[in-house]
Protein backbone atom coordinates (compact mmCIF):
# COMPACT_ATOMS: atom_id res chain seq x y z
CA UNK A 1 0.00 0.00 0.00
CA UNK A 2 1.03 3.26 -0.52
CA UNK A 3 0.44 5.26 2.20
CA UNK A 4 1.81 8.74 1.11
CA UNK A 5 -0.74 8.79 -1.92
CA UNK A 6 -3.06 7.92 1.40
CA UNK A 7 -2.03 10.42 3.60
CA UNK A 8 -1.76 13.01 0.76
CA UNK A 9 -6.13 11.83 -0.44
CA UNK A 10 -7.21 12.43 3.28
CA UNK A 11 -5.05 15.99 3.29
CA UNK A 12 -7.20 16.65 0.27
CA UNK A 13 -10.62 15.35 1.72
CA UNK A 14 -10.10 17.36 4.76
CA UNK A 15 -9.04 20.69 2.97
CA UNK A 16 -12.25 20.33 0.72
CA UNK A 17 -14.45 19.94 4.27
CA UNK A 18 -12.41 22.83 5.81
CA UNK A 19 -14.16 25.08 3.17
CA UNK A 20 -17.38 23.28 3.32
CA UNK A 21 -17.28 24.65 6.78
CA UNK A 22 -16.77 27.62 6.18
CA UNK A 23 -19.72 28.56 3.84
CA UNK A 24 -21.56 26.46 6.40
CA UNK A 25 -20.97 29.18 8.85
CA UNK A 26 -21.01 32.30 6.32
CA UNK A 27 -24.80 30.68 5.40
CA UNK A 28 -25.30 30.37 9.26
CA UNK A 29 -23.91 33.82 9.69
CA UNK A 30 -25.96 35.76 6.41
CA UNK A 31 -27.60 38.65 7.33
CA UNK A 32 -25.48 39.49 10.62
CA UNK A 33 -23.15 42.68 10.77
CA UNK A 34 -19.83 42.78 12.85
CA UNK A 35 -21.66 44.38 16.03
CA UNK A 36 -24.26 40.83 16.37
CA UNK A 37 -21.12 38.76 16.58
CA UNK A 38 -19.25 40.91 18.66
CA UNK A 39 -20.87 39.39 21.97
CA UNK A 40 -19.82 35.84 21.00
CA UNK A 41 -16.06 37.13 20.39
CA UNK A 42 -15.04 34.58 24.15
CA UNK A 43 -16.13 31.70 22.31
CA UNK A 44 -14.28 32.21 19.76
CA UNK A 45 -11.23 33.20 21.36
CA UNK A 46 -11.35 30.15 23.43
CA UNK A 47 -11.97 27.74 20.38
CA UNK A 48 -9.32 29.32 18.49
CA UNK A 49 -7.06 29.24 21.51
CA UNK A 50 -7.52 26.00 22.23
CA UNK A 51 -6.81 24.59 18.51
CA UNK A 52 -3.65 26.97 18.64
CA UNK A 53 -2.80 24.78 22.15
CA UNK A 54 -3.30 21.64 20.98
CA UNK A 55 -1.62 21.92 17.15
CA UNK A 56 1.32 23.10 19.13
CA UNK A 57 1.38 19.95 21.34
CA UNK A 58 1.20 17.55 18.89
CA UNK A 59 3.12 18.78 16.93
CA UNK A 60 5.76 19.26 18.94
CA UNK A 61 4.95 15.48 20.65
CA UNK A 62 5.37 14.16 17.05
CA UNK A 63 8.50 15.75 16.17
CA UNK A 64 9.69 14.78 19.35
CA UNK A 65 8.94 10.62 19.02
CA UNK A 66 10.33 11.40 15.53
CA UNK A 67 14.08 12.51 16.90
CA UNK A 68 13.60 9.72 19.63
CA UNK A 69 13.29 7.06 17.36
CA UNK A 70 16.09 8.88 15.46
CA UNK A 71 18.38 8.34 17.89
CA UNK A 72 17.41 5.02 19.12
CA UNK A 73 18.64 4.04 15.85
CA UNK A 74 21.77 5.73 16.24
CA UNK A 75 21.86 3.74 19.91
CA UNK A 76 21.40 0.43 18.60
CA UNK A 77 24.22 0.90 15.43
CA UNK A 78 26.41 1.63 18.53
CA UNK A 79 25.79 -1.16 20.77
CA UNK A 80 25.71 -3.60 17.61
CA UNK A 81 29.25 -2.22 16.95
CA UNK A 82 30.59 -2.36 20.51
CA UNK A 83 29.25 -6.22 20.85
CA UNK A 84 30.70 -6.88 17.55
CA UNK A 85 34.54 -5.44 18.76
CA UNK A 86 34.33 -7.09 22.65
CA UNK A 87 33.50 -10.99 20.56
CA UNK A 88 37.60 -10.55 20.02
CA UNK A 89 37.94 -10.73 24.04
CA UNK A 90 36.07 -14.24 24.02
CA UNK A 91 37.55 -17.85 24.06
CA UNK A 92 38.65 -18.09 19.84
CA UNK A 93 36.84 -21.45 19.89
CA UNK A 94 33.14 -19.54 20.01
CA UNK A 95 34.16 -16.74 17.89
CA UNK A 96 33.18 -17.72 14.50
CA UNK A 97 29.95 -19.10 15.44
CA UNK A 98 28.74 -15.47 16.72
CA UNK A 99 30.33 -13.50 14.50
CA UNK A 100 28.11 -15.46 11.99
CA UNK A 101 25.27 -15.11 14.75
CA UNK A 102 26.07 -11.56 15.11
CA UNK A 103 25.68 -10.95 11.02
CA UNK A 104 22.38 -12.82 10.25
CA UNK A 105 20.96 -10.53 13.63
CA UNK A 106 21.78 -7.19 11.69
CA UNK A 107 20.98 -8.50 8.57
CA UNK A 108 17.04 -9.18 10.51
CA UNK A 109 17.18 -6.03 11.67
CA UNK A 110 17.99 -4.22 8.73
CA UNK A 111 14.97 -6.32 6.80
CA UNK A 112 12.55 -5.29 9.93
CA UNK A 113 13.17 -1.48 9.32
CA UNK A 114 12.63 -1.89 5.44
CA UNK A 115 9.31 -3.85 6.26
CA UNK A 116 8.07 -1.43 8.86
CA UNK A 117 4.92 -0.32 7.36
CA UNK A 118 3.50 -3.85 6.48
CA UNK A 119 2.49 -4.75 9.84
CA UNK A 120 1.91 -8.41 9.69
CA UNK A 121 5.48 -9.06 7.95
CA UNK A 122 7.10 -6.28 10.38
CA UNK A 123 5.58 -8.69 13.43
CA UNK A 124 7.04 -11.70 11.99
CA UNK A 125 10.24 -10.50 11.43
CA UNK A 126 10.61 -9.32 14.92
CA UNK A 127 9.21 -12.59 16.16
CA UNK A 128 12.26 -14.04 14.26
CA UNK A 129 14.72 -11.21 15.15
CA UNK A 130 13.73 -12.57 19.09
CA UNK A 131 15.22 -16.01 18.76
CA UNK A 132 18.13 -15.21 17.26
CA UNK A 133 18.96 -12.71 20.26
CA UNK A 134 18.41 -15.98 22.21
CA UNK A 135 20.34 -17.89 19.71
CA UNK A 136 23.18 -15.15 20.58
CA UNK A 137 22.51 -15.67 24.10
CA UNK A 138 23.14 -18.80 24.85
CA UNK A 139 25.98 -19.04 22.86
CA UNK A 140 27.63 -15.73 24.46
CA UNK A 141 27.02 -17.82 27.68
CA UNK A 142 28.77 -20.98 26.97
CA UNK A 143 31.50 -18.90 25.44
CA UNK A 144 31.20 -17.01 28.68
CA UNK A 145 32.36 -19.94 30.65
CA UNK A 146 35.38 -20.52 28.64
CA UNK A 147 37.11 -17.02 28.73
CA UNK A 148 38.36 -15.19 31.27
CA UNK A 149 35.79 -13.73 33.47
CA UNK A 150 36.08 -9.79 33.16
CA UNK A 151 35.99 -9.77 29.90
CA UNK A 152 33.24 -12.21 29.23
CA UNK A 153 31.52 -9.66 31.69
CA UNK A 154 32.21 -6.77 29.59
CA UNK A 155 31.05 -8.85 26.71
CA UNK A 156 27.70 -9.89 28.13
CA UNK A 157 27.23 -6.41 28.72
CA UNK A 158 27.51 -4.81 25.54
CA UNK A 159 25.67 -7.80 24.26
CA UNK A 160 22.54 -6.90 26.64
CA UNK A 161 22.64 -2.87 25.58
CA UNK A 162 22.46 -4.31 22.06
CA UNK A 163 19.23 -6.31 23.04
CA UNK A 164 17.34 -3.31 25.19
CA UNK A 165 18.13 -1.01 22.47
CA UNK A 166 16.80 -3.01 19.99
CA UNK A 167 13.63 -3.65 22.30
CA UNK A 168 13.03 0.01 22.72
CA UNK A 169 13.61 0.60 19.20
CA UNK A 170 10.72 -1.82 18.42
CA UNK A 171 8.75 -0.53 21.23
CA UNK A 172 9.02 3.23 19.44
CA UNK A 173 7.80 2.09 16.19
CA UNK A 174 4.28 1.30 17.93
CA UNK A 175 4.24 4.44 20.28
CA UNK A 176 1.17 7.06 19.44
CA UNK A 177 -1.08 9.11 20.87
CA UNK A 178 -4.57 7.90 20.84
CA UNK A 179 -6.74 7.85 17.55
CA UNK A 180 -9.08 9.86 19.26
CA UNK A 181 -6.31 12.99 19.68
CA UNK A 182 -6.26 13.19 16.03
CA UNK A 183 -10.46 12.88 15.70
CA UNK A 184 -10.86 15.21 18.41
CA UNK A 185 -8.50 18.06 16.57
CA UNK A 186 -9.59 17.43 12.97
CA UNK A 187 -13.23 18.02 14.88
CA UNK A 188 -11.89 21.16 16.46
CA UNK A 189 -10.33 22.60 13.08
CA UNK A 190 -13.54 22.64 11.46
CA UNK A 191 -15.24 24.32 14.82
CA UNK A 192 -12.98 27.13 13.85
CA UNK A 193 -13.76 26.85 10.13
CA UNK A 194 -17.24 27.24 10.88
CA UNK A 195 -16.15 30.23 12.90
CA UNK A 196 -14.12 31.67 10.61
CA UNK A 197 -17.34 31.64 8.01
CA UNK A 198 -19.22 33.40 10.59
CA UNK A 199 -17.30 36.13 10.78
CA UNK A 200 -17.21 35.91 7.41
CA UNK A 201 -20.62 36.57 6.35
CA UNK A 202 -20.53 39.93 7.49
CA UNK A 203 -17.98 41.20 5.40
CA UNK A 204 -18.66 43.64 2.46
CA UNK A 205 -17.29 41.37 -0.59
CA UNK A 206 -16.24 37.86 -0.69
CA UNK A 207 -12.94 36.71 0.48
CA UNK A 208 -12.02 33.35 -1.22
CA UNK A 209 -8.08 34.07 -0.51
CA UNK A 210 -8.75 33.95 3.14
CA UNK A 211 -10.62 31.18 3.41
CA UNK A 212 -8.23 29.12 1.30
CA UNK A 213 -5.16 30.06 3.14
CA UNK A 214 -6.47 29.28 6.58
CA UNK A 215 -7.97 25.75 4.91
CA UNK A 216 -4.10 25.11 3.24
CA UNK A 217 -2.18 25.86 7.01
CA UNK A 218 -4.66 23.62 8.38
CA UNK A 219 -4.35 21.01 6.64
CA UNK A 220 -0.46 21.27 5.94
CA UNK A 221 -0.28 21.61 9.72
CA UNK A 222 -1.93 18.40 10.03
CA UNK A 223 -0.66 16.49 7.63
CA UNK A 224 3.08 17.08 8.67
CA UNK A 225 2.25 15.96 12.36
CA UNK A 226 0.86 12.89 11.15
CA UNK A 227 3.51 12.38 8.73
CA UNK A 228 6.33 13.20 11.81
CA UNK A 229 4.33 10.20 13.80
CA UNK A 230 4.91 7.56 11.13
CA UNK A 231 8.83 8.99 9.52
CA UNK A 232 9.08 5.50 7.53
CA UNK A 233 6.16 5.69 5.20
CA UNK A 234 5.14 9.39 4.82
CA UNK A 235 6.83 12.81 3.05
CA UNK A 236 9.30 12.90 5.92
CA UNK A 237 11.45 10.01 6.48
CA UNK A 238 13.95 8.92 8.52
CA UNK A 239 15.09 6.21 5.89
CA UNK A 240 18.63 8.18 5.72
CA UNK A 241 19.78 6.71 9.26
CA UNK A 242 19.17 3.14 8.51
CA UNK A 243 22.36 3.58 6.03
CA UNK A 244 24.46 4.11 9.28
CA UNK A 245 22.71 0.22 9.83
CA UNK A 246 24.05 -1.38 6.53
CA UNK A 247 27.31 0.03 7.26
CA UNK A 248 27.98 -1.42 10.11
CA UNK A 249 27.09 -4.86 8.28
CA UNK A 250 29.61 -4.79 5.89
CA UNK A 251 31.90 -3.92 8.78
CA UNK A 252 31.09 -7.46 10.41
CA UNK A 253 33.95 -9.42 8.34
CA UNK A 254 36.14 -11.85 10.40
CA UNK A 255 39.50 -10.63 11.18
CA UNK A 256 41.07 -12.99 9.27
CA UNK A 257 40.20 -13.79 5.67
CA UNK A 258 37.72 -11.03 5.47
CA UNK A 259 34.38 -13.54 5.73
CA UNK A 260 30.84 -12.23 5.71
Amino acid sequence: MNYSLVLVSIALVFFVLLLAAMQIGRWLGRGSDEKSGSGSAVIEGSVFALLGLLVAFTFSGAAQRMADRRDLLVQEVNAIGTAWLRIDMLDAGHQPVLRAQFRRYVDERINYYRNVADLAHRDAIAAKVGDLQKEIWATSMRAARDSVPPFAVSYAGAVNDMFDVASAQTVAQKVHPPIATYVFLGFLALVAACLVGLNLAAAPRKTLLHQVVYAMVMTVALYIIIDFEFPRIGTIRIDQSDALLAAQREAMVDPVGGGR
